[in-house]
């Protein structure tokens, strides 16, 4: 447990900038992948050539959400224990939920009707974008409690960029409003992942900088 409170925002860094990489890389080897129309589940489907590596990389990933966890304890838990805990919880949520899960439940990619599995995937898939959106809040109130200005001013243009982002990509979700046909899914699906892990990117830097200037001195 001590290596993870150590290290944990190193993980931390290092899977957001896995989760990035991941449809660049897996795109390679997909014929007539779209990055801006084709959504970054489609890796995984039944019917795609990366669909062994796509699993294998959420779910690696989702795990390494949950290592970094007991680095973000350690961190907040004097500022409050109690949203603390939350921000855990909201952590454990999204490498649950948008990974671990999403990489053992496939979509069928098939147009044939939708299947337990991709409802479940689907499901776990929007909780877990919840559950970062709130653990951005939560960044908010707890860097508000300890009066870190920079955060407090940055935290909230991030969480509306996503929260527009995210809704760019639900559009097509959403009855009616669906018939406007809004391209580039796959784009704001990209954008809005990267602005919902910028507050704890920000935030494992941040924690890694204060920490070394408190060894220096």
């Amino acid at each position: 447990m001590n290596f993870l409170k150590k290290y944990g925002f190193y993980l931390m860094i290092l899977v957001i900038v896995s989760e990035l990489l991941l449809p660049v890389i897996l795109g390679l080897f997909y014929p007539g992948y779209d990055q801006l129309s084709m959504l970054i589940s489609a890796f995984g489907e039944d019917t795609s050539p990366t669909q062994l590596a796509f699993k294998i990389w959420v779910i690696i990933d989702g795990l390494l959400f949950l290592l970094a966890i007991p680095a973000f304890y350690q961190r907040f838990k004097t500022t409050s224990k109690t949203l603390t805990k939350w921000l855990a919880a909201m952590i454990a949520a999204f490498g649950i939920g948008d990974c671990i899960v999403t990489g053992i439940f496939d979509r069928s990619g098939s147009s044939s009707g939708i299947s337990i599995e991709e409802i479940i995937h689907d499901y776990a898939s929007g909780v877990g974008f919840v559950a970062l959106l709130i653990g951005t809040g939560l960044l908010f109130k707890l860097y508000t409690l300890e009066n870190n200005h920079l955060m407090v001013t940055t935290i909230p243009m991030i969480f509306i960029i996503s929260s527009l982002l995210m809704l760019l990509f639900a559009l097509p979700r959403i009855p009616i409003i669906d018939q406007l046909h809004i391209p580039y899914r796959g784009l704001w699906q990209r954008l809005n992942l990267l602005f919902l892990y910028l507050p704890f990117l920000l935030t494992a830097i941040e924690s890694l900088f204060s920490k070394s200037s408190r060894q220096k001195k």
